[in-house]
């Protein structure tokens, strides 16, 4: 049901009114049971989900307001064994929550920000009829909540068996790679991308790239960038443009990547990472320099990935 722009602006006030009220819980809670979940979370719907799938681990989210004036309605997280069902709650209090299904084994791409106390989650993956995309707003105190399950997630998307469940692992000529890093990027490349059971493979760092504006100002153009080859996955780890404190992490399972291709773009190529699940297809996109791309080619071919030029395709 659609609503005038007006009553839907009114009504966005007085919920940001609440948020910003003395005393407001601000943080994730964990949730031991569906029936937990807050009235605006729980619809016929959700209800018929819970009462066919196990589910694992529930993670629930106050209202919040983003980036200083974005407001995000109450949100769950609901893990199974084999995927995760995201729950966003209507600002209308007549409206069923939307629902949004990922299953584990059709992921296409993660892609997680975590910037000072800005959170971002977003997961492609197969779909009934097209992707499916689920896409939260998040404060990242709770993290810490969601990085097991997340990571849980990413393990169902393996077509070979982890050497290690404990940790990841890579060889020394590799180990020589990552002594070169700065430190951020090396204590990164630790954390958060050499999953637990994954081999390194390969490696490919780019600076971060300015280029001059108004004369005598600079602005960036490229962010400090870590590409990885594990065993099951191509993982990216980067800064965002603007922002050094913090990260943008993106998985993407080494399954489902049908083909690299790249296109020239003036001081930077467009390397787009072709996805595809059965009949389903997406696109994960970066922007690297020329001689980070060659580099990061040999070492993909190299492990028998395909890859394409756009540029020598014919027209």
């Amino acid at each position: 049901m659609s609503r005038p722009m007006d009553s839907q602006r009114k009504r966005l006030a007085e919920l940001k009114k609440e948020v910003t009220k003395r005393g407001f819980d601000r943080h994730a809670s964990i949730l031991q049971d569906v029936s937990e979940l807050p009235a605006d979370l729980q619809s016929a719907a959700v209800a018929a989900l819970a009462a066919r799938t196990t589910i694992q681990s529930i993670v629930a989210f106050p209202p919040q307001i983003q980036r200083g004036w974005h407001y995000i309605p109450k949100q769950a997280l609901l893990f199974t064994s084999t995927g995760v069902i995201h729950l966003l709650a209507s600002i209308w209090p007549d409206q069923e929550p939307q629902i949004t299904i990922i299953e584990g084994c059709g992921l296409m791409s993660m892609k997680v920000a975590l910037l000072l106390l800005y959170g971002f989650l977003e997961i492609v993956a197969q779909g009934q009829t097209s992707p499916a995309r689920l896409a939260m707003e998040f404060n990242t105190v709770a993290w810490q909540s969601l990085s097991r399950p997340l990571q849980q997630l990413l393990r169902g998307t393996r077509d070979m068996p982890a050497a290690s469940a404990e940790k990841g692992m890579y060889s020394p000529a590799v180990q020589s790679s990552i002594d070169r890093l700065p430190l951020k990027f090396s204590n990164g490349l630790k954390i958060y991308g050499l999953l637990p059971g994954e081999e390194l493979k390969g490696l490919v760092f780019q600076p971060a790239q300015w280029e001059r504006w108004l004369y005598f100002f600079q602005r960036p153009i490229l962010a400090n960038t870590l590409v990885l080859l594990t065993t099951n996955y191509v993982v990216v780890i980067q800064e965002e443009l603007k922002v050094e404190q913090g990260w943008i992490l993106s998985y993407i399972p080494r399954n489902c990547i049908t083909g690299i291709q790249f296109q020239p773009s003036g001081l930077w190529d467009e390397v787009s990472l072709q996805l595809k699940r059965y009949d389903q297809s997406a696109v994960y996109s970066l922007r690297l320099k020329p001689e980070t791309v060659e580099s990061w080619r040999k070492q993909w071919i190299q492990h028998g990935g395909l890859w394409q030029d756009v540029a020598a395709l014919p027209v």
